[in-house]
């Protein structure tokens, strides 16, 4: 297969550029026809050229979270409204609002028009569309809800996006208090500290207990930061070897689970994807195991994966869902109730879409009152350090003036 480098006019007259991949100039030329495209010129590349159109248009710069939500929802606006597939990608490719994008859409309309199926086309951008995305995609194809998929999967980015933004609003405050903090407790332990404790050491009396205090902090800061370093040093290796040891991620996840607060958080989280991928595929007509397949691959959690590989045998030998899932350790017990409702009413879908709202709605509000938290908290606590150090620093200089009258 030879590369070759295109400019062509799309079908409502705009310059595409691009790269094609054929065995010859012909076959180049044909495939530019079938996608909608008049040839415009077309030559072959050397080898090393070859790669990705996202990557040649724009190098190391990937379409962000941001983008891909908007990618999504537009898409799924034009596939709503009947447009044909190769049609919205094409519409995507020359209209969308960043070169990132419509890079993209163009990349994806190639494999298309190769014959790929749209979450296959998906998979091949897997750094960009995560297996969450790619398949909900797929189970929608599955059923010839394609376009619904679509919408779906632009509701839940939509929703992180305004997470991550209300996240990260509420930090601002905080992360300035820390600055400041920081900014303040080193002009206190590097100006005013070793101007005043050397009146002490001169003059031959103790020095207050606080100022002797501090000035043994600051004696002992550098040890804080290798021990610090040396704690943060240790969690990326454990983290690193976890990823590269399956049995030991699965050890190191179900620990984390553990651990309070996040602990549970993270459960909920991680339930809430695996019930709303499960609830949509069984909505869309796929088989209970083909759904709990798609369902697995959503999750990022490692002990979770692995305990779900275990309720795919306990159900494909005959048992219930419900009844596999109470066998799953961290598992909020919701889970197994509303899944044991939904299998006695025969509305299993609907139930799991229910217990994913709702798991959503309560990691929502917990990451909220987290955030919330944060900023008196610090405000607390930097007012008692600062505080504590500005009265230190007056009572040593409180001490000076008695040394003087003496």
């Amino acid at each position: 297969m030879s590369n070759f480098r295109y400019r062509a006019y799309s079908s409502i007259g705009d310059l595409i550029e691009g790269d094609i991949e054929a065995r010859s100039s012909e076959d180049a030329e044909d495939a530019l026809w079938r996608r909608g495209l008049t040839p415009l010129s077309l030559r072959e590349t050397r080898a090393g050229a070859k790669g990705s159109l996202l990557s040649l248009q724009l190098g190391a710069r990937k379409p962000s979270p941001a983008d891909i939500a908007s990618f999504t929802r537009e898409f799924a606006t034009l596939e709503q409204a009947d447009v044909p597939l190769d049609h919205s990608l094409r519409l995507l490719a020359t209209q969308s609002a960043t070169p990132a994008l419509r890079a993209l859409a163009d990349e994806i309309l190639r494999r298309v028009v190769d014959g790929a199926s749209l979450s296959d086309a998906l998979a091949t951008r897997a750094d960009l569309f995560g297996p969450d995305y790619i398949n909900i995609v797929r189970a929608g194809e599955t059923m010839g809800a394609a376009a619904q998929a679509l919408g779906d999967m632009a509701d839940i980015l939509e929703r992180r996006l305004e997470m991550r933004a209300r996240i990260q609003s509420g930090l601002v405050y905080p992360a300035l208090l820390i600055v400041l903090a920081i900014v303040s407790t080193a002009v206190v332990l590097s100006a005013l500290v070793p101007n005043i404790a050397p009146i002490f050491v001169d003059s031959g009396q103790p020095m207050p207990a606080g100022l002797q205090f501090v000035i043994d902090v600051a004696a002992h800061w550098r040890w804080a930061v290798g021990a610090l370093a040396l704690l943060i040093a240790l969690i990326v290796s454990l983290r690193r070897y976890a990823a590269a040891s399956p049995e030991f991620g699965v050890r190191f996840d179900r620990a984390l689970l553990a651990l309070p607060y996040a602990g549970p958080l993270s459960a909920k989280l991680q339930t809430a994807r695996f019930a709303y991928t499960l609830g949509s595929s069984l909505k869309a007509g796929v088989p209970l195991l083909q759904g709990l397949e798609s369902a697995r691959a959503v999750l990022s959690d490692r002990y979770f994966s692995a305990e779900l590989a275990k309720v795919i045998e306990a159900v494909r030998g005959g048992g219930a869902l419900s009844a596999a899932l109470e066998r799953v350790e961290r598992l909020p017990p919701t889970t197994a109730t509303m899944a044991r409702i939904g299998e006695e009413a025969g509305r299993l879908d609907d139930m799991l879409l229910r217990l994913a709202a709702m798991f959503e709605r309560q990691t929502q509000r917990s990451l909220e009152r987290a955030v919330g938290l944060i900023t008196p908290s610090l405000t607390i606590l930097i007012a008692a350090v600062v505080g504590g150090l500005v009265m230190t620093v007056m009572d040593a200089v409180l001490g000076i003036n008695d040394l003087a009258l003496r």
